[in-house]
């Protein structure tokens, strides 16, 4: 391969990823304002993409879908380990993961798929598996409950997109959120 060859390899291979981002991000904005049945057209243009190059890296809106939920998941494993040994790590955590469900509002019907969906599984288990240690730090410190478990912090996940499901606005979508949170974070206490 020639020195032009691979420049030109290396700088598509930067596009596709730089594309492939602007697709996810405008993914998230198109869908949290107009649902999951939002056309996959006006997520192209927000992106400023064309239609070949959302479908070439994204074939339907579930693969999308999984892919904005993807990229939320590892937002928060590299917080886990930012935050890794610190006594604030579970609520950081949980800040950021409602954060990405305020962000991501209008995805919650991907997940109707539920355990027939082998990769939304593996996602929700790398999200426990994030937890994991800020938990167990929060149990020992006495500031959070000692019979949390890992199935808790799924259902957590669903009270707050039942919350927000139905709330248009982005800020009354965050209030709504942030207080739900309060409300279960008292039900969490030690």
């Amino acid at each position: 391969m020639t020195s032009v060859q691979i420049t030109q390899s290396h700088t598509l291979r930067r596009d596709a990823r730089r594309n492939r981002a602007l697709i996810i991000e405008a993914a998230r904005e198109v869908f949290a304002g107009a649902g999951f049945g939002a056309p996959l057209d006006a997520v192209a243009r927000r992106a400023g993409v064309g239609r070949g190059t959302l479908y070439r890296h994204f074939p339907d809106r579930y693969t999308l879908a999984v892919a904005i939920f993807e990229d939320n998941v590892r937002d928060i494993e590299e917080l886990a380990a930012a935050y890794e040994g610190r006594a604030d790590a579970f609520d950081a955590l949980l800040r950021a993961l409602v954060d990405h469900q305020v962000r991501s509002h209008g995805l919650h019907q991907a997940l109707d798929k539920g355990t027939e969906a082998p990769e939304l599984q593996a996602l929700a288990e790398r999200v426990v598996r994030a937890f994991a240690e800020p938990v167990r730090r929060a149990q020992e410190d006495g500031v959070l409950r000692a019979d949390l478990v890992k199935e808790d912090l799924l259902d957590i996940m669903r009270m707050v997109a039942s919350v927000i499901e139905r709330v248009d606005d982005v800020e009354r979508r965050r209030a709504s959120a942030d207080r739900a949170m309060d409300l279960l974070r008292n039900g969490l206490r030690g």
